[in-house]
C-alpha cells in the first residue's frame, strides 16, 4: 500500500515510483530513489529533465540486447546505464522468451507459458543480482530498473526489492498489479495495430501476455519459498543477503 502521491512524466510507459511502499514493520520505502519502468525512448525532452535533476544516477536495463538498439533509452549526464538482460533465455541454453512465444496459440498456452516464465526469472539471474550489488553499494544509487513494458522482467526486480526491503507478500502483489492499470494505455494503444480477426485465438494469448494477473507474480513467489523455505532463505542464497545486509539496505532506502 503506497503512502504517497503516484510519480508521473509525461511520456513514461508505466513508470512508477516505489516510493511510499509500507514495509511489514511501518516504515515506507523513500520517494525518489527507486523507479520501475517500461521502454524510455517515450520521454519528453522535459521528463528527462526531472531524472536528471532528482538526481537518477542509474539505469538499469533488463532488456535483450536487440530491443535495447532498436529503441536506445534517452541518457544524461552524469547517469550510468547498464544493459544486463533478463530474460532467461538470454543466459540459459535455450531459447528467449519471446521466441517461444510464437508457439503459443492460444489464451491457456500463454497463461502457462507465463507462468513457467516467472517461475524461472527468479532464480540465477545475472540482471537481479547486478541490480542487488548496486543497491548494497556503499553510495545509494538513485535508479530506473525497466524492461520493455515494465511488467514482467521488471515486474519481478521490482518485487526482489520489495522484499529485500521487508513487504509483505500482499504489498509485493498489490505493486505488481498496479501495472494493469498504468500500462492500460499503451497496450490499448499496441493492441489497436494488431489485426484481432486475422490472429484468432492468438489474439487472446496476447491480451493475456500483456496483463498483469495475480497468478504470474504468485508463481514467482511460490516458486522462491518452494526451493529456499522462506524469502530470507532465498535473498540469503540468491544474493548473499543475510539480516545484517538487509538491515543496512532497508536503512537506507526506508523512513
Amino acid at each position: 500500500m503506497k503512502t504517497t502521491p503516484e510519480f508521473h512524466l509525461q511520456g513514461g510507459v508505466n513508470f512508477r515510483d516505489l516510493g511510499g511502499c509500507r514495509m511489514a514493520d511501518g516504515r515506507t520505502v523513500k520517494p525518489g530513489l527507486l523507479f520501475r519502468s517500461g521502454v524510455l525512448d517515450e520521454l519528453t525532452t522535459e521528463d528527462v529533465e526531472i531524472l536528471a535533476a532528482l538526481p537518477v544516477t542509474h539505469v538499469l536495463d533488463y532488456r535483450d540486447e536487440a530491443e535495447a538498439r532498436r529503441k536506445p533509452d534517452p541518457l544524461w549526464q552524469g547517469v550510468q546505464y547498464e544493459c544486463v538482460p533478463a530474460n532467461p533465455g538470454c543466459w540459459e541454453n535455450g531459447a528467449s522468451p519471446m521466441q517461444l512465444l510464437s508457439y503459443t496459440v492460444d489464451e491457456l498456452q500463454a497463461s502457462a507459458f507465463m507462468k513457467d516464465l516467472y517461475q524461472r526469472l527468479p532464480f540465477g539471474n545475472p540482471a537481479y543480482r547486478r541490480l542487488l550489488r548496486l543497491l548494497c553499494a556503499s553510495e545509494t544509487p538513485c535508479l530506473v530498473q525497466h524492461c520493455a513494458i515494465g511488467k514482467d522482467r521488471t515486474g519481478v526486480g521490482s518485487a526482489i526489492v520489495l522484499l529485500a526491503l521487508g513487504a509483505t507478500r500482499q504489498t509485493v502483489v498489490e505493486d505488481y498489479m498496479a501495472t494493469e492499470t498504468s500500462l492500460a494505455s499503451y497496450r490499448e494503444r499496441w493492441l489497436a495495430t494488431v489485426d484481432r480477426h486475422r490472429m484468432g485465438e492468438k489474439y487472446n494469448a496476447l491480451i493475456c501476455v500483456f496483463s498483469a494477473r495475480e497468478t504470474f507474480i504468485e508463481a514467482t513467489l511460490d516458486a522462491m519459498e518452494s526451493r529456499y523455505g522462506d524469502i530470507s532463505g532465498y535473498l540469503q542464497e540468491e544474493f548473499g543477503l543475510d539480516a545484517t545486509s538487509r538491515a543496512a539496505l532497508q536503512a537506507r532506502y526506508l523512513e
